[in-house]
């Protein structure tokens, strides 16, 4: 603390004061001796009984004068220990010569030090609460470029070690750099836009940048502001992208529906035979862009959400044996059975139960559209104290579960793609059984959410396992 330095100029300016007065106490004792001394030596006075009056007033000199020199360097010792912040204490001086008003003063000075730094620490603590209370997240960079305060918002955003880093370390955009640069060494002010990627999820900032009065060497030199700007951005991009991928997927289903309809008009219109057939066709369409617009809803609900971690609580168990229980009759169907093995019982995850739900459900329902009839689907669910390093996740405990099915298999050169929204192996199966090309990609992202992960294995032949990573709750 720089208090302890400050603070040691009282004691300093006092302690040559006292050096003034015994500077002017030593010629005082020392003028018997003089005087004494100057008279024997013109016979003025017996020599021996001179050298005896000059002895004993040495001494007494001694007396007088050397508990307040050994006071003194007292005192210069204790303002050297304030000006290296390592007082605690004010020092015991010796009895006598006027120590016990050196001591007082020395009290004093160290109360009102302790005093002066015990307000410091409150107005600096009282600082960190006003700025822990503030929404938007907050760095204060040095002149050497270090980061030596944040908030909580900040330390949530750029991680709980952020203070003492460089600022460089925590992000490297360059406009926000330079904005950076200019304030600190030109004084300048201005507001820049950056992108900050959380986990695996990208966040949009802008950022306000000022310079900041400097007090010392280590103090602040710079502030930024956040405001995120991330919900507005996934607005207007979720506005464009349902525009594009509506007008793209609707348009053959749409082209399906006017044909059918035109047909039954002009050359069907007569024969009941066709209408049967073209009535189911257009039902089958109708389905299918109702389906379709379901999905891109739901996906662009989740995108202007995946910025935003949920908060709750669900148990997995639950979770998959709900979703067993709705699609059973599916199973039953394509006389199929899904078999469960469970570890019991599960930590709970962080998250929002319908959506983990819904990638169960995907997960689950895509197996029994995509596996051979009559085969079995087999769910398996459990914990470990942190995912496999091939999952893109923190290393903290996890629950997972798997749903494995007895399909056909898909390629390896597939895998890294079948999360991309419209992306199909086989679209022409795809569509007849009803998809969307949508399903992994909600999964995907309802994921990122949750801060999980999926991995997929997958073997031409003989099936395809999906496996779901969820951070525990208390993990």
């Amino acid at each position: 603390m720089a208090a302890g330095a400050e603070g040691s100029a009282p004691v300093s300016r006092t302690a040559p004061r006292l050096g003034q007065i015994v500077a002017g106490a030593l010629p005082l004792a020392a003028t018997p001796v003089v005087v004494l001394g100057g008279m024997a030596l013109f016979d003025l006075a017996d020599p021996v009984a001179a050298l005896i009056g000059a002895a004993a007033s040495a001494v007494v000199a001694m007396i007088v004068v050397r508990p307040i020199l050994r006071n003194l360097s007292s005192a210069r010792r204790y303002s050297q220990l304030l000006a290296r912040d390592t007082a605690t204490d004010p020092p015991r001086l010796d009895a006598g010569s006027g120590a016990d008003d050196l001591q007082e003063l020395l009290r004093q000075v160290h109360d009102l030090l302790a005093a002066r730094d015990k307000r410091i620490d409150d107005l600096a603590a009282e600082a960190g609460r006003i700025l822990d209370a503030l929404p938007d997240p907050i760095l204060m960079v040095a002149r050497n470029g270090h980061i030596v305060r944040t908030n909580r918002t900040g330390r949530e955003l750029f991680g709980h070690d952020v203070v003492g880093r460089d600022l460089a370390a925590v992000t490297r955009d360059p406009a926000f750099l330079a904005a950076a640069d200019a304030a600190r060494d030109r004084g300048e002010s201005s507001d820049v836009e950056l992108t900050i990627l959380a986990g695996r999820v990208p966040h949009s900032f802008g950022a306000s940048v000022a310079p900041l009065p400097v007090r010392g060497n280590g103090g602040p030199a710079v502030m930024a502001v956040f405001h995120d700007l991330t919900a507005m951005k996934r607005t207007e991009q979720m506005r464009v992208d349902f525009v594009a991928n509506a007008s793209h997927e609707i348009r053959s289903p749409l082209a399906t529906l006017v044909g059918c309809i035109e047909t039954l008009r002009g050359p069907a219109r007569d024969d009941e035979g066709a209408w049967d057939d073209f009535l189911e066709m257009m039902d089958d369409q109708g389905k299918r862009m109702t389906r379709l617009v379901g999905d891109l809803l739901s996906l662009s609900r989740i995108e202007l959400n995946e910025h935003t971690r949920p908060t709750g609580e669900v148990d997995v168990t639950d979770v998959l044996a709900r979703t067993q229980t709705a699609l059973e009759w599916e199973a039953t169907a394509k006389d199929m059975v899904v078999r469960s093995t469970l570890d019991s019982p599960l930590p709970t995850v962080r998250g929002d139960a319908a959506e983990i739900e819904q990638v169960a459900y995907n997960l689950l329902s895509n197996a029994i559209k995509y596996g051979r009839a009559g085969t079995e689907v087999t769910v398996t669910a459990g914990h470990r104290p942190a995912p496999p390093e091939r999952a893109r996740m923190e290393r903290i405990p996890v629950v997972w579960f798997t749903v494995r099915d007895r399909g056909d298999g898909i390629a390896s050169e597939h895998l890294p793609r079948l999360t991309e929204r419209f992306y199909r192996v086989d679209t022409a199966r795809s569509r007849e059984l009803g998809g969307t090309g949508l399903g992994l990609a909600i999964v995907k992202h309802i994921l990122n959410r949750h801060r999980g992960d999926l991995t997929i294995d997958s073997t031409v032949g003989d099936g395809s396992t999906f496996t779901v990573y969820l951070p525990a709750a208390d993990g």
